[in-house]
C-alpha cells in the first residue's frame, strides 16, 4: 500500500470523490425507482432484485469514472480482482433471493406495504446497505489504475478468506433450499448446519472481511481506511439487527417447543462453525422460555427464511 502527497495524488482525491458521489447518486436513484414501482403495485418482489442490480450499476459506473478514466479493459490487477468478486457475489445472491421471493410472500414487508410512506423505509435502508457494503470496493475501483497493478500479501489472504466465505454461503443456502423443498415444516440440522445454526450468515460476514482485506492493500490515502465500516456494518446488521435476531425469533416460534430443536440449539455453535457439543437431552433453553408456550399452542406462518 502506498501513501503520498504528490500533486497527482492530491488531484486524484477530487476525482475519486466525484466517482464515489456519482455511485451514491446512482444508488439512490435506482432504489427510488424500485420503491416507486413497488409502491404502485404493492409488491415486495422487486426489492432483492433491485438491490442486486444497484450493486452492479454502482460497480460498473465507478469502474468507468475512476481517476484515469480508462476503459474497463485497462483496469489494474486489484481492481479486476475485487470487481469480479463483488459481481460474482451480487449475481449469485441476487438470483438466489429473487428465486426465493417468488415462492412465498416476504413477511418482512407486511408492516410496510399498506402505506406508501412506510414502504420507503426498507428501500432507504437498502440504499444505505448497498453503499456502505460496497464502499471499500468502490474506493479501489475509483483509484488510479497505476496504484492497483502491484500484488500485495493482502490480496492473497483476502482472496482466500473471501472465497471461503463465498463457498460457505453458497453451500449453506443451497443445502437449506434443497432440504426445505422436501421438509417444509422442519428445521435443517444436517450438512454444514451440523456445525453452525447460521452458517449462511457466517459465510456472508467472512466474505466481506476478506473483501476488505483485499481492498486495504490498494488504499492510497489514509482517509480510505474509513471503509472498514463495511465489514463492521455487515457484522452489526447480521448479528444485531436483521439477520440472526429475526431468524432466531422465528425459529423459536416455530420449533422452540420441540425437544429435538432444543437439543440442536444446545449442541450447535450459533455462528462460527464448530464440532457439535456432546449433550444429553436438555430442557428448554432460558432464552426461549417466553416464546415456547405460544409456539406450542399456535400454528405460525413460515417466514421466507424458513421456506428456503
Amino acid at each position: 500500500m502506498a501513501f503520498g502527497v504528490s500533486p497527482q495524488q492530491q488531484d486524484s482525491n477530487s476525482q475519486v470523490g466525484q466517482a464515489l458521489v456519482t455511485a451514491l447518486i446512482v444508488d439512490f436513484v435506482l432504489q427510488f425507482v424500485a420503491y416507486a414501482l413497488s409502491a404502485v403495485f404493492a409488491t415486495e418482489k422487486l426489492f432483492d432484485l433491485s438491490g442486486a442490480l444497484t450493486f452492479i450499476a454502482c460497480t460498473l459506473i465507478t469502474m468507468l469514472l475512476r481517476y484515469n478514466h480508462g476503459s474497463i479493459a485497462s483496469l489494474g490487477f486489484r481492481q479486476i480482482l475485487v470487481g469480479v468478486c463483488i459481481l460474482l457475489w451480487t449475481c449469485r445472491l441476487g438470483f438466489y433471493l429473487y428465486r426465493r421471493v417468488l415462492k412465498i410472500e416476504d413477511k418482512r414487508f407486511e408492516q410496510y406495504k399498506a402505506s406508501p410512506v412506510a414502504f420507503t423505509i426498507p428501500f432507504f435502508m437498502q440504499f444505505i446497505w448497498i453503499y456502505l457494503t460496497a464502499f471499500p470496493v468502490l474506493v479501489i475501483l475509483a483509484n488510479h489504475t497505476n496504484t492497483q497493478n502491484y500484488f500485495e500479501w493482502t490480496d492473497a489472504v483476502g482472496a482466500v478468506i473471501w472465497l471461503a466465505g463465498f463457498l460457505i454461503e453458497i453451500i449453506a443456502d443451497e443445502t437449506k433450499s434443497a432440504f426445505k423443498s422436501t421438509h417444509p415444516d422442519d428445521f435443517i440440522s444436517t450438512g454444514i448446519w451440523t456445525y453452525s445454526r447460521y452458517a449462511n450468515y457466517f459465510g456472508e460476514i467472512t466474505l466481506w472481511v476478506g473483501m476488505f482485506i483485499m481492498c486495504c492493500g490498494g488504499f492510497v490515502e489514509y482517509w480510505q481506511w474509513v471503509t472498514i465500516i463495511s465489514p463492521l456494518f455487515i457484522m452489526f446488521l447480521i448479528l444485531c439487527v436483521s439477520g440472526v435476531p429475526i431468524s432466531e425469533k422465528s425459529a423459536i416460534k416455530r420449533y422452540g417447543h420441540r425437544q429435538d430443536y432444543q437439543d440442536y440449539v444446545a449442541r450447535t455453535s450459533k455462528i462460527i462453525p464448530w464440532f457439535p457439543r456432546n449433550i444429553t437431552s436438555v430442557s428448554v433453553p432460558v432464552e426461549t422460555t417466553h416464546l415456547t408456550t405460544a409456539a406450542a399452542n399456535a400454528t405460525t406462518q413460515p417466514t421466507i427464511d424458513e421456506v428456503v
